[in-house]
């Protein structure tokens, strides 16, 4: 049944009330999950968890849960009007990974860091939905037998291509290994030719969310030094002049004391030889790969009919 004439039935509206207020309320409870699951989930491995991963207190609900409880809310009404009367069992699979798709994003971006327990579950998930595409011949997902297998090799290929591409431009790494197994999850469920839909998806929303990002901090620094030049600079010249004249009158008291200028110890200013810090030195790209999997799961057909619509051009 179409999505517009399924809202129009009473079991529609039913439906899209009862995912609405279930959004609301998985919201709330995986940001509960978030601030109890183990510490070492949110590491790097053979790393030691901080303090605050250990207090249990990662997610505050009041911050930022509004925001999530509308999203989630919205993803999993969208999924069931594409996924329908008939369809309950794929609607069931797919609410839970739009789920655990959500606190990925919330774990990437708050640590820059995607459990593999939650990728594990996504693939296991989409696996089982992919068999039982297969086995009932719905051709939903699949129509032959190595689609979700394609979908996986070709997800984890084009990250692992984006990876070397960061590490001979910028000499490291362009993607996390997370992302790899995490596309390559998503691959299962999204197959062949839809893992290339799902990756063009997550690229254009963060090229967007990457621009509005650099809009907004273009304005704050433009904002910042117009503030710095109209009230802060005769303040700034007073003070190097207090500190001139202070150099000035120091110098002269060290050399009648025969005084040297302390150096700077090289240990206190220099880190030690192979500790660099690799924090953030690939871009939380989680965040987008759940994305493109929710638009891909609640628009399935309508993204399908623009391709099959676009290659009628050629």
């Amino acid at each position: 049944m179409q999505p517009l004439n399924y809202l129009n039935t009473t079991g529609g509206m039913i439906w899209t009330a009862a995912c609405a207020l279930f959004g609301i309320f998985a919201a709330w409870l995986y940001y509960r999950v978030i601030n109890r699951i183990p510490a070492a989930w949110l590491c790097d491995y053979n790393e030691t968890p901080s303090p605050e991963l250990l207090s249990g207190k990662r997610v505050n609900f009041a911050r930022s849960g509004i925001i999530m409880s509308v999203v989630t809310a919205a993803a999993l009404v969208l999924c069931r009007l594409q996924f329908n009367k008939g369809y309950d069992i794929y609607f069931a699979v797919f609410a839970f990974i739009i789920i655990i798709a959500l606190m990925i994003a919330i774990c990437d971006i708050k640590y820059t860091i995607i459990p593999d327990q939650f990728t594990i579950a996504v693939a296991v998930l989409g696996a089982a939905v992919s068999v039982y595409d297969l086995i009932r011949g719905y051709g939903i997902l699949h129509n032959t037998w190595w689609s979700p297998i394609a979908g996986a090799a070709l997800g984890a290929a084009v990250m692992i291509i984006i990876d070397f591409i960061g590490m001979i431009i910028y000499k490291k790494d362009g993607m996390g290994f997370g992302d790899v197994k995490l596309f390559a999850a998503v691959g299962i469920i999204t197959g062949f030719p839809g893992t290339i839909y799902a990756f063009i998806i997550s690229m254009v929303t963060a090229t967007v969310c990457f621009a509005i990002i650099m809009i907004i901090v273009r304005i704050l620094v433009r904002k910042n030094a117009k503030s710095a030049q109209s009230g802060t600079a005769p303040d700034e010249e007073v003070g190097q002049a207090q500190a001139s004249d202070a150099a000035e009158e120091a110098v002269p008291a060290a050399e009648a004391d025969g005084d040297e200028a302390a150096e700077p110890d090289p240990s206190e200013t220099e880190e030690p030889a192979g500790e660099e810090n690799t924090k953030g030195s690939y871009l939380a790209f989680g965040p987008y790969i759940a994305i493109a999997l929710i638009c891909y799961l609640a628009f399935n057909d309508f993204i399908y009919n623009m391709v099959e619509l676009y290659l009628r051009l050629f």
